[in-house]
């Protein structure tokens, strides 16, 4: 099966060779650390190492590595000798890194799993062990960190139900790959029961719940713009296309019934900000983005940095979570409810199933069909403070709750550490 796979990946990369190089000459974000990617061990990671064995946890973008932060801060508090290495995927994942871990002694890209390339970086970095947050199973990568004697772990895993289905349709490859896998900590009993069925074996697989609880997320922050007393804001983070115009209709009809209301912005992906701003000058505002902006808030504000969102779901008084009112699976509920903000979102929130479940439970979350729900729901508690204000506390009131997720991971791959 993996001479199959690896024919497949060859082929793949041929067929998509030209798209490739063009992507590669055209779009910035895709040449973030391709040498790195294609193999080469940056000079930089290599003085941090000074030939110890780091213990290596990889993170593909944004979530995972805010997720897997708390782990990185309290393993090196158990493991103050040890050096620890962060790699990641996608360029926002890699700046978020080193802007918001820095307990990490070194960011790097994530190799692609090419059978040469994990073999050379594996062998150059030699770690103690691999924890690679939730669900990025990378075949090559896993079996070569066996045939050189490293343990790994899964940390935080989760399957999602559509994911879950696919993996089924290839049991018998999966079957294999998992079993180079040390151990697999998963967020819940059902994660577990699906990766158990995919062909992880029983006997690998720990519960110990979700990372992202575990986030150490200020409540109070330093307001990062100016917006004037009494004005009411929404804040719409990681949206996505198809979002933003919906937001922006149901603005300007909370307009009408809210003058001062301000409404902020923010595209989960950064080659989308110049398209969100022609969508916010066409709705009929004037854009004010981030990066340019001057005196105080006017209407409508561009979110176009990079590791901000939670500061701006700080000055909220409504937090609306993107990628679910369109077919993506939701973003991270947490940040607003650590903000102690109530936390609306729409209905395909499929990667974050157990957290929206939980935040519906509590109180703390509204799920809503459709944009005319929305705009009823928003309505509802900007005319409500005290409505508002509690359903904010149920949302943080969740996140106290459900904490632990960090020693609980640490409990369960501390045996394969003090081994190496």
């Amino acid at each position: 099966m993996y001479i199959l796979y690896n024919l497949i990946l060859i082929i793949i990369t041929i067929v998509l060779s030209p798209f490739i190089l063009f992507k590669l000459v055209t779009v910035p974000k895709y040449r973030g650390g391709i040498s790195q990617k294609l193999g080469r061990v940056r000079k930089g990671v290599l003085r941090v190492l000074n030939n110890t064995r780091p213990i290596w946890v990889h993170a593909v973008s944004v979530g995972e590595v805010m997720a897997a932060h708390p782990l990185i801060r309290d393993l090196r508090k158990k493991y103050p000798n040890r050096k620890f290495i962060l790699s990641t995927v996608t360029v926002t994942g890699n700046y978020t890194a080193k802007q918001r871990v820095p307990e990490a002694d070194a960011v790097f890209y994530f190799p692609f799993d090419y059978p040469w390339i994990v073999r050379r970086v594996i062998r150059i970095i030699n770690p103690a062990i691999v924890l690679v947050a939730e669900t990025e199973i990378w075949p090559n990568f896993f079996r070569e960190l066996r045939r050189q004697g490293i343990p790994s772990a899964l940390i935080n895993g989760r399957i999602s139900p559509r994911s879950y289905g696919n993996y089924l349709k290839f049991r018998g490859f999966f079957t294999q790959v998992f079993d180079n896998v040390t151990l697999f900590c998963m967020q819940s009993e059902e994660d577990a029961g699906r990766i158990r069925d995919i062909g992880a074996p029983a006997d690998k697989i720990r519960v110990t719940g979700n990372l992202k609880f575990d986030q150490k997320i200020p409540t109070t922050q330093q307001q990062p713009v100016s917006i004037a007393p009494g004005r009411k804001v929404i804040t719409a983070g990681s949206t996505h296309r198809g979002e933003e115009a919906i937001l922006l209709e149901i603005y300007s009809r909370l307009r009408k019934r809210y003058p001062d209301l301000v409404l902020i912005i923010a595209p989960r992906h950064p080659e989308r900000f110049d398209e969100v701003s022609g969508l916010i000058t066409s709705a009929g505002y004037e854009c004010q983005r981030r990066t340019r902006l001057k005196g105080p808030v006017r209407d409508v504000v561009l979110l176009d940095t990079i590791g901000e969102l939670r500061a701006f779901y700080g000055l909220c008084n409504i937090a609306f979570v993107g990628g679910s009112l369109v077919k993506v699976g939701g973003h991270n509920l947490l940040e607003p409810a650590a903000m102690k903000k109530p936390v609306i979102f729409s209905s395909y929130m499929f990667n974050f199933k157990e957290i929206s479940e939980a935040l519906i439970r509590s109180g703390g979350g509204i799920m809503v069909k459709d944009k005319d729900e929305l705009y009823g729901k928003i309505d509802n508690l900007l005319a409500d403070k005290e409505l508002a204000r509690s359903i904010g506390e149920k949302a943080f009131k969740v996140i106290l709750e459900n904490s632990g997720a960090t020693a609980r991971t640490i409990d369960a791959v501390h045996g394969l550490i003090i081994a190496k």
